[in-house]
């Protein structure tokens, strides 16, 4: 299969699922959103920060840091930038509201989530320190699914993800997580593979057994993403499987840009995305780092079988759980700000709890910001509603 048969495909999934809901709209056309609504958005003034750049209900997960422990966190950072401290917030209580309908929710009901989880961001960022959730501090649903990982394994996920034939492990095609690529490209993604493995202290680690196309996550749909299966320690179960995804440039950043504020220079787009996340994470994800394939940057990062997200049909129906989830990730949001402080003309920890500890904090933030995420809401809606009504 062509390459160009392969991005086809994997836009026409995309399309297929963003006409499934709203916020699933949502989470595919950031580009779209910060287009409508950064400029009215960046009348809330707040300090500059480093930004995850899509924080949504569904961009928190379970990962394996490079410690080896596992960590609920902050995910995808494709659209990372600097920026006010507002721009995560508004997207993330956005998707709230957005999410309603899935979380089981009335829209006054989702809109007082957001207001929680914006209360809960609030105490996090005055407190002034940095923590971080894994399995012994976390409670509920993430808990649950912290929990739900300690049965894990490396042959779990090489099982699910691959099969023996002729007794050499290859990569499967069965599961619609993996797309065959051509001869081409798979020399190409092997051969860079190759030249990242020379410069390692153990190259023969990163031995390619098998290369894809990955299909993931909704967003990067469409862009090319690969899965690799190296030999790793050896052995019937010692394979790992690598991310490698392209990261041809933060939609937010050309926003911020355009907005006038400047944004710092990159080794380039990949370097961003490892570099921004590096610091906003409690640990770094295991093999965390950039690679070039042909002329394009990207993220290169070990699959794990204690890798998941959660997923907003883990908390649909069930008030109690989608609080005590939307208030961790506050939380998160405010540690990942404080966390990354300082940094590379980021607002300084003194900057951020002066600004969360500000007499009237919710008359000139909170309510501000919750009164346009659902005026956006709204507008994301009807575009959702529109884009389906074309579809048919």
């Amino acid at each position: 299969m062509k390459q160009t048969a392969i991005t086809a495909e994997l836009l026409a999934l995309k399309r297929r699922k963003m006409m499934q809901s709203a916020f699933a709209w949502y989470r595919g056309t950031g580009d779209l959103f910060y287009a409508q609504w950064l400029k009215p958005l960046l009348a809330i003034k707040a300090p500059s920060v480093w930004l995850n750049g899509d924080m949504h209900l569904e961009n928190f997960g379970t990962y394996r840091g490079d410690n080896r422990l596992t960590y609920f966190d902050i995910g995808d950072f494709d659209d990372a930038a600097r920026g006010p401290a507002v721009i995560d917030l508004f997207r993330f209580v956005t998707g709230i509201i957005l999410a309603a309908p899935e979380l089981g929710l009335s829209r006054k009901a989702a809109r007082a989530l957001a207001a929680y989880g914006l209360g809960r961001y609030w105490a996090a960022l005055s407190d002034g320190k940095p923590r971080w959730l894994e399995r012994r501090t976390a409670g509920g649903a993430i808990g649950d699914l912290l929990g739900d990982l300690e049965s894990r394994s490396q042959a779990d996920l090489l099982e699910k993800r691959t099969v023996l034939k002729n007794g050499k492990r290859r990569l499967r095609f069965d599961t619609g997580k993996a797309i065959k690529l051509g001869k081409d490209e798979t020399a190409t993604v092997t051969a860079a593979l190759d030249r990242f493995a020379r410069k390692r202290a153990h190259p023969d680690f990163f031995k390619v057994q098998d290369v894809a196309q990955r299909v993931a996550g909704l967003g990067a749909l469409g862009r090319p993403r690969y899965v690799a299966l190296i030999k790793g320690n050896g052995g019937k179960d010692g394979q790992a499987l690598i991310d490698l995804k392209s990261q041809p440039g933060s939609a937010l950043v050309q926003a911020l840009i355009k907005a006038g504020h400047k944004q710092p220079t990159f080794a380039n787009e990949a370097a961003r995305v490892v570099s921004v996340e590096y610091h906003l994470q409690a640990a770094a994800p295991a093999f965390l780092t950039d690679i070039r394939i042909g002329k394009a940057a990207f993220t290169f990062r070990e699959l794990q079988p204690d890798q998941d997200k959660l997923e907003v049909a883990h908390l649909a129906g069930d008030t109690a759980r989608c609080e005590d989830a939307v208030g961790a990730m506050g939380d998160l949001i405010a540690w990942a700000q404080l966390r990354a402080s300082g940094w590379r003309q980021g607002a300084t920890i003194d900057d951020l709890t002066a600004w969360a500890g500000a007499k009237g904090w919710t008359k000139f933030c909170a309510d501000p910001l919750l009164a346009l995420a659902d005026s956006a809401a709204k507008a994301v809606r009807a575009d959702w509603q529109e884009f389906c009504s074309a579809q048919k």
